[in-house]
């Protein structure tokens, strides 16, 4: 990536290039963060169901299992 935005010195308007390459990749990066978060909700649920028996077996692998079930439909 960094060879990618270094090629881009060579265009006209360099900036705007490296600015819309860069736009890309904070979209990425705030799509990540999302994921992170929401990731992060989910465990800290299961985390508390499993401290609390509020649910049988294990919410922990309940929880993973099922994120890892919706990511690959």
């Amino acid at each position: 990536e960094i060879r990618d935005l270094l090629r881009l010195a060579d265009v006209a308007d360099p900036c705007a290039a490296v600015r819309d390459v860069a736009a890309g990749h904070l979209g990425d990066v705030r799509a990540k963060i999302a994921d992170l978060r929401k990731m992060e909700r989910l465990l800290a649920k299961a985390v508390r169901q499993c401290e609390l028996g509020e649910q049988a077996g294990c919410p922990v692998i309940d929880a993973l299992s099922s994120g890892a079930g919706a990511r690959r439909a």
